[in-house]
């Protein structure tokens, strides 16, 4: 708080935007998710007054993962009463779907604002009975992390030369690195989003898969029971 009073104090725009976004993100870690939303949310507005659109996209990012954590935590707590002036069962439930709806919007802004990964977290979210759809996302979102992994560092995102030497993720054998301290670089920025899958051995296991149906011709079919049993694992954590 201390930081975003400065910023507003000094008047600095694009340092306040950061500040809401820091802000965010911390309050994320306690798992104070409503809270988080609206630092995000005036990050977002911040970001489309100063027209700073990878700003904009990633605030649309976070704010989905915020709001699906706040479901997660929401489905696994208990029942409320109305007698106590909370929320029925029922009204919680619907409550809970319609942030689920709003995850979905800010996931779909964050992949048309050039942000492939929230297709993930959009095919996780995807409504139960619509299996094809969240398959279709997940097959998407693994597709792009093979092509991204074959020249770009996943730490620092910087596109490398066939003659950068890279250390390769020893899991997915996807996934590559500048160095050891990128490598853990990218480790850390996983923990937010990977806050949302209780094993990430889970989703390296799935993308080993798939990259040999994107680099060996494998059909596309012999991945579908691993992302059907992918799916039912992260379901059993709700």
């Amino acid at each position: 708080m201390h930081h975003l009073a400065i910023e507003k104090q000094v008047a600095d725009r694009a340092g306040e935007g950061r500040a809401y976004g820091n802000l965010g993100t911390c309050h994320i870690q306690l798992n104070k998710c409503v809270q988080a939303v609206a630092y995000f949310e005036a990050q977002d507005a911040l970001a489309i007054s100063l027209k700073f659109a990878p700003v904009q996209s990633d605030a649309a990012l976070i704010m989905g993962v915020a709001l699906i954590l706040h479901v997660r935590a929401g489905r696994q707590g208990p029942a409320t009463d109305q007698a106590d002036g909370s929320l029925s069962h029922s009204s919680a439930s619907a409550c809970l779907n319609d942030r689920v709806r709003e995850a979905a919007k800010w996931l779909q802004a964050a992949i048309d604002g050039g942000r492939p990964f929230a297709k993930l977290h959009l095919a996780h979210i995807t409504d139960a009975g619509q299996e094809d759809a969240a398959l279709a996302h997940l097959k998407e979102h693994l597709s792009w992390f093979v092509q991204r992994g074959r020249d770009t560092c996943a730490g620092c995102y910087q596109t490398r030369g066939e003659d950068t030497p890279m250390i390769t993720c020893s899991g997915c054998r996807v996934a590559r690195f500048c160095s050891a301290g990128h490598q853990k670089m990218a480790s850390k920025k996983a923990a937010l989003g990977g806050s949302l899958w209780t094993g990430a051995q889970d989703i390296r296991g799935v993308l080993s898969k798939w990259r040999q149906v994107d680099t060996d011709g494998v059909a596309p079919d012999s991945c579908t029971a691993d992302m059907v049993a992918f799916f039912q694992r992260k379901n059993t954590d709700h």
